[in-house]
């Protein structure tokens, strides 16, 4: 139960890490996505505003849940529910999307990283909560 807590504390905090740098990126240097998108749409400033508005979305729902990673960190098996989300989310929003951006033009050096990540995120996840649910 102790690695299952540890492990909410820790993604948690990471996607709160992710938040604050992607809410910089948004808020005070818009012309770092910019720089991340593949071409054309890097050169459209109609295609670059509408990716950062709705990239906005999924940095603040990233915030939220790791706000509540944090908050339920406390009783981790009271709350299976949000690692199970947490774990689904990685899935899908994570790796998924990664690999179908990077058939988009995406730049597969900056995706390929965060696959991984996503990977660590939901072994750990799953092993911790399996662990945790023998105990």
């Amino acid at each position: 139960m102790r690695k299952l807590q540890w492990w909410m504390r820790i993604v948690g905090g990471f996607y709160l890490l992710l938040t604050l740098m992607n809410l910089y990126g948004l808020f005070s240097n818009p012309h770092f996505f910019k720089g991340n998108l593949p071409a054309p749409i890097n050169t459209d400033e109609l295609a670059v505003r509408s990716f950062t508005d709705a990239w906005m979305v999924f940095v603040f729902e990233l915030g939220c849940i790791g706000a509540v990673l944090l908050w339920f960190s406390k009783n981790p098996m009271g709350n299976r529910g949000i690692i199970w989300l947490v774990i689904l989310a990685e899935i899908f929003r994570g790796i998924v999307c990664d690999a179908i951006w990077i058939t988009r033009g995406y730049n597969v050096a900056s995706y390929v990283p965060f696959i991984i990540v996503h990977l660590v995120i939901i072994a750990t996840g799953w092993w911790f909560l399996r662990q945790a649910e023998k105990s």
